[in-house]
């Protein structure tokens, strides 16, 4: 028996070049009468980062800062996925549901694992940044390390620029 896909999970980073992808997403959900989730990962800050912030902002407004960072994303996540269901609104009218956001912090290639899991997913969808080879050894890539780690199929799909 091949394999179902029920649920697919679009790592997103809601740039407006990534509706290629988005579009892609739609077209599988359709076609396997498919869940989507959208997730956008919120990258933590780091030690030092963090350390200098503490000692001029009080834990108060921390906490406001990232409850209103947390708002401003879901914000331009919902924005994102209107537009994109009122332009494609026959399509998604073929859904089995309208698709979900998923809003989660963390570093992304874990939490994309994460949130995977968590949902169910039975492939994740994700773009891909060009970079450099060197780029690629020192720094590496998110979908890099989602492919190489990933229980479920991904499909990655390169920004055209």
């Amino acid at each position: 028996m091949l394999p179902k896909i029920r649920t697919i999970l679009y790592a997103c980073d809601l740039e407006p070049r990534t509706n290629q992808t988005m579009e892609m997403v739609l077209n599988l959900a359709i076609t396997n009468q498919a869940n989507i989730v959208l997730l956008h990962v919120l990258e933590p800050i780091s030690a030092q980062a963090a350390n200098m912030i503490n000692n001029y902002i009080s834990d108060t407004t921390i906490k406001e800062m990232r409850e209103e960072s947390d708002r401003s994303t879901l914000e331009r996540m919902q924005t994102y996925l209107g537009q994109f269901m009122e332009a494609h609104a026959d399509e998604i009218s073929q859904l089995p549901v309208s698709p979900k956001l998923e809003l989660a912090h963390g570093i992304p290639s874990e939490m994309i694992e994460k949130v995977a899991e968590k949902t169910g997913a039975d492939m994740i969808v994700m773009n891909s940044r060009t970079h450099s080879k060197i780029g690629q050894m020192v720094i590496g890539s998110t979908a890099n390390k989602v492919v190489h780690h990933s229980r479920v199929p991904v499909m990655v799909v390169p920004i055209l620029k």
